[in-house]
């Protein structure tokens, strides 16, 4: 980015010294050298690089178009994504393939992403939750509660709570009733909402209501008032 930017600093500079000059000749010339300066191209445009910004950009549109694909042209787009994924080290892209393949049903992809839910990569462990709560299907929340009860890390635990409420699959309540009672206060809040999406209920706090729930699918306990849910949203 500096290169552009100096480029742009110099011609302003020279702007305004022809504008104060008031010569005409050199206003051209700035003119002329402005004109060559917009139209440069970076390196990676001159050698038909692609830029990990260019391949972010193409992945973003093969999640667009997977609905509309065809299953033989879908099951194509996974394999190679699967094939880059595996060879690819920028850790940004690879987050942006795991997304992109969240969208294509095929069992490689979602093969791709619990794969990816070993990463030594942090960010990308929880990326891997956050798409497999997008996929939803009962591989993903038995990963999902694999990760909730293995994964050293807090976050890509708090991501697995959060992704299995995405999931909107019953069989979640059971690990999401017992994530209620960790001692972290972001993993008793995050399980709280993750049990709510997916019950439709709300117990609050509530680890013996909640259980029951999971359990039986019923429970005595009286769900939380309107006037506590509006108190936790406004505070």
């Amino acid at each position: 980015m500096q290169g552009p930017v100096q480029n742009l600093a110099v011609l302003a500079i020279c702007c305004w010294l022809a504008l104060c000059c008031g010569c005409a000749e050199i206003a051209g010339n700035v003119n002329a050298l402005g004109s060559r300066l917009m139209l440069r191209k970076t390196p990676e445009q001159a050698l038909h690089i692609k830029t990990p910004a260019d391949r972010m950009k193409e992945l973003k549109q093969l999640a667009k178009e997977a609905k509309k694909k065809k299953p033989d042209e879908q099951q194509q787009v996974v394999d190679a994504l699967a094939k880059e994924f595996s060879q690819e080290s920028e850790p940004i892209v690879r987050r942006r393939i795991l997304r992109t393949l969240a969208v294509y049903p095929q069992p490689a992809a979602g093969s791709v992403i619990v794969g990816a839910l070993s990463d030594s990569d942090t960010e990308t462990r929880r990326t891997a939750c956050t798409c497999l709560g997008i996929r939803g299907d009962k591989p993903a929340v038995a990963e999902l509660t694999r990760v909730l009860s293995s994964d050293t890390n807090p976050d890509v635990r708090i991501a697995a709570v959060r992704a299995l409420g995405q999931t909107r699959d019953t069989s979640a309540l059971a690990p999401l009733a017992e994530a209620i009672v960790d001692p972290d206060p972001a993993m008793q809040a995050r399980a709280r909402e993750s049990l709510s999406a997916v019950s439709g209920r709300d117990y609050g706090n509530d680890a013996q209501a909640w259980r029951e729930y999971a359990k039986t699918g019923k429970t005595a306990a009286p769900e939380v008032s309107i006037a506590e849910r509006l108190r936790r949203t406004l505070f």
